[in-house]
């Protein structure tokens, strides 16, 4: 959710809230307080309104009770305030909550491989040969036969060039077997230069023509091997590299056994069938993975992904070079933990691994190497994967290996800490605090493609936003601690104001009109007018007979001497829910009146229902013409 959703969702909240309590609250009981009419001329029924048809109901009654209804609520009572704030609150939860959704487990696993993408690495290794050939007749003919190249995927565990990877990724450049690799160029060189000479020759006999001129003295020793072990990073950034520490891939045909691992060029006898290898590569300041402490910790159905370089997609014939060096990620689940031959414990998993992933780090959501690609499942002739049933070396193994040769995985380097805090601040939508940190890891490793990527976005949601909402989400917790700030300062003073304000159980009202019926039947009423300040004194009339009350300074004492305790009293003013005549009333009934009411709507209601009044001079200090008993 972006910065504009966090503000306008706990506003819209805010705004929705009441209304929905108006609606579902307020209006049910109004139309519980209609009543039914059976005049003739208002048979129509109410728009938005159905009874089965049944009953018809006035919609001039239904207006005015639903607008007295309406006015009442909206004046702001108290318990309006529970329902503002925990409107608002929620908006605020919705505003920050993982996007329901975009921080769900989705952004989480995007996030972590945007993370730890840029410390994947590709590993190639070539082995070639220069050939001098002796067809028997001729020259000596020069040959460069094809060489043999491979490819897999590593990870960087140090930031200054340690890498691990699979053993049998540099197992043909490590194990160099000289005499084997010298007669299969030697082969190659020969079909090479001699063979077009021998075309016409049967295939038979031109094949064996050729394995003698390969075995002729003559071509003995002139195989010149070249081998060259590289480490391509995502930069496009490409460094030799030299095998620090090896550990074969287990054969089902032999056991493990052997120096298997280098220190300084001298032999380091290490377990074999780990395959695991360490390279170094000479470079300072390198993107680092994390290895989890506890690999042992996973559990059956946990997510993970797998981040390599599978060949299928490295040398896909519709795929541009351009992009060769942008690592692929698999995704799926821990589906079983088995133990290999050499009774080690490997990880069973879903997650898509072919050749060319042989390497490449796997991962748990939080981002850590859980294990290492290893080896998969073909068909019984091996030329095709079986998907699904792939295994992973557990991070133990490295560990093991790193710590004969002296290395201790450092995942704290520069580059990390500002490509992490970048990453961070751009799943949170604080895109400009997110600019400062890409800019930081783009100086320090330039030409990352997953940096110009999410720097790209960034730039273009901080255009698009206006320049107060920049800060992101910083702006919407403001924005809606501020109104949670006003709302609880307005219902503080609400609470203040009704400790003085009786509530519909404490002080009786009366409707104007019945009022007037009663004045009409001769019924005795004292009013009061209780109205005070400017709105008294600008004031002309008052209600006929109505005796002034301060309310501020009240006189109850001269009060009793012209009304009796006994006598109906009825206070009238001209605020908001009538405030002033409820105080005015509670004032009255603590000093022992009885029959105490206010007037619903106050003194403009009484004018419009077309009670009596008078000019104010005329009334000061006397009572209703008619007496109360």
């Amino acid at each position: 959710m972006d910065s504009w959703g966090t503000l306008y969702v706990p506003v819209m909240f805010a705004y929705a809230t009441p209304r929905l309590r108006w609606w579902f609250g307020t209006l049910s009981p109004s139309c519980r307080q209609i009543r039914p009419t059976l005049f003739a001329r208002d048979r129509r029924p109410v728009p938005g309104f159905a009874f089965d048809g049944y009953l018809r109901y006035s919609h001039l009654v239904m207006g005015t009770r639903l607008r007295r209804r309406r006015q009442r609520s909206l004046r702001g009572r108290l318990p309006w305030l529970p329902a503002v704030l925990c409107g608002l609150l929620g908006g605020l939860l919705l505003g920050l909550w993982p996007g329901g959704v975009r921080a769900g487990e989705e952004a989480q696993l995007e996030a972590s491989i945007l993370r730890v993408k840029p410390a994947v690495v590709l590993i190639s290794s070539e082995v070639g040969a220069e050939v001098a050939v002796n067809c028997g007749v001729g020259p000596v003919h020069r040959v460069t036969p094809a060489p043999t190249y491979e490819t897999g995927s590593g990870f960087i565990l140090h930031p200054d060039g340690f890498i691990a990877t699979n053993g049998h990724v540099v197992e043909r450049f490590f194990e160099l077997n000289e005499p084997r690799l010298a007669k299969e160029f030697m082969a190659a060189a020969v079909a090479q230069a001699c063979g077009p000479a021998l075309a016409m020759v049967p295939e038979g006999a031109r094949q064996e023509r050729l394995r003698a001129i390969a075995a002729d003295p003559a071509n003995r020793g002139k195989v010149y091997l070249r081998k060259q072990l590289q480490v391509h990073l995502s930069t496009g950034n490409v460094y030799p590299a030299g095998v620090r520490a090896y550990s074969p891939a287990i054969k089902s045909e032999a056991p493990p056994s052997g120096p298997t691992a280098s220190r300084g060029g001298k032999p380091v006898a290490v377990e074999s069938g780990r395959d695991v290898a360490i390279l170094k590569i000479e470079e300072h300041d390198l993107p680092t993975l994390r290895l989890a402490t506890n690999p042992s910790a996973l559990k059956l159905g946990e997510p993970i992904f797998v981040i390599g370089y599978p060949g299928v997609v490295l040398n896909h014939d519709f795929l541009s070079r351009k992009s060769q060096l942008e690592a692929s990620v698999t995704v799926g689940r821990v589906s079983g933990f088995k133990i290999d031959l050499n009774d080690r414990r490997v990880i069973q998993t879903d997650a898509a691994i072919t050749w060319g992933s042989s390497g490449g780090p796997a991962f748990n959501l939080k981002g850590e190497v859980i294990g290492v690609a290893t080896f998969i499942s073909t068909t019984l002739e091996g030329d095709q994967a079986i998907q699904g049933f792939n295994f992973l070396v557990p991070t133990d193994s490295v560990h093991d290996v790193c710590g004969q040769i002296g290395v201790t995985p450092n995942p704290d380097t520069r580059f990390m800490t500002e490509w992490v805090d970048g990453v961070a601040a751009y799943f949170r939508g604080e895109y400009q605090h997110s600019l400062a940190h890409l800019d930081a890891a783009e100086h320090l490793m330039p030409g990352v493609p997953d940096i110009q990527r999410v720097r790209a976005d960034a730039e273009l949601r901080v255009d698009k936003s206006p320049r107060f909402m920049r800060r992101g989400k910083t702006v919407g917790l403001g924005f809606g601690a501020g109104l949670v700030a006003v709302l609880a300062v307005l219902g503080l003073r609400k609470v203040v104001s009704d400790r003085v304000r009786t509530g519909a159980a404490g002080v009786r009202r009366v409707g104007a009109e019945e009022l007037r019926r009663r004045l009409d039947t001769g019924s005795g009423v004292t009013f009061v007018d209780a109205r005070h300040g400017a709105k008294f004194d600008s004031a002309t009339v008052q209600a006929a007979g109505a005796i002034r009350y301060d309310v501020e300074h009240p006189e109850v004492p001269v009060f009793r001497v012209q009304v009796h305790p006994d006598g109906e009293v009825v206070a009238y003013c001209d605020c908001p829910d009538e405030a002033t005549s409820a105080r005015v009333a509670l004032q009255l009934m603590r000093a022992g009146y009885t029959r105490v009411s206010v007037v619903r709507g106050g003194f403009p209601a009484l004018l419009t229902a077309g009670v009596p009044v008078a000019p104010k001079e005329a009334n000061i200090g006397a009572a209703h013409a008619r007496p109360t008993a």
